[in-house]
């Protein structure tokens, strides 16, 4: 066979058992927990993991090509995932990383990408609603009433208040819907879609360096 065959052979027959196993998982798992039910959101999230089922496929191929052998490929890559896992704001919020790797390495992880669209794509326009022991609890002064005390703060503020006409005891919830809560994480719902494109093209990206590297340093070894 020629190289072209045995490398798109190695990398295209693992993709029908990853689609059919992710498939899978996503119908056991996805409405279980109770994720978003609208249709276009289930649409959405079945195809992002769709995606990100063959993208990790593509990274372990892309790390084979270029490893002497299967115990170089093995260790190298957890590195990798651990790198990508440890900076896509979810280990560590955007906001509480080191401005050195948050300018950089958080942008090069593609789960950031990932983890943006599916988290948003659930709880965009999702009320939310504090349980007792979710509220901050605080005491307006004098004779106020909580809606007179915190009323215009609340107005460019996120979050709402539980109580607004007591005047002792103010049960204060930081979020007023699922929005509220991702903006702070420097997420947004309109980068979906973006974010799913920039994972297909980390995806592609793979694919053709096993491609280069297969043809740079397997084929001319035989």
């Amino acid at each position: 066979y020629g190289w072209e065959a045995f490398t798109f052979a190695i990398i295209l027959t693992e993709w029908p058992f990853a689609i059919l196993s992710n498939t899978i998982f996503f119908a056991c798992f996805y409405w279980l927990v109770g994720l978003n039910s609208l249709a276009n959101r289930t649409g959405y999230f079945y195809i992002a993991y769709m995606l990100l089922g063959i993208f990790s496929l593509t990274i372990g191929q892309a790390i084979a090509a270029f490893s002497p052998n299967d115990v170089v490929a093995s260790m190298l890559n957890p590195i990798f995932t651990t790198m990508m896992t440890l900076f896509c704001g979810v280990t560590i919020p955007y906001p509480q990383m080191p401005l050195f790797w948050r300018r950089w390495m958080y942008y090069m992880s593609p789960y950031t990408y990932y983890i943006e669209g599916v988290i948003t794509n659930d709880l965009h326009g999702k009320p939310i609603r504090c349980r007792s022991y979710d509220f901050f609890v605080f005491s307006p002064p004098g004779s106020q009433s909580c809606g007179q005390f915190a009323g215009s703060w609340l107005q460019s503020a996120n979050g709402y208040l539980d109580n607004e006409g007591a005047t002792g005891s103010c049960n204060y919830c930081p979020y007023r819907n699922g929005d509220e809560y991702y903006s702070a994480l420097n997420w947004s719902f309109v980068h979906r879609w973006r974010n799913f494109c920039i994972l297909i093209g980390f995806t592609a990206f793979n694919i053709g360096f096993t491609v280069f590297m297969t043809r740079m340093y397997k084929v001319d070894k035989r």
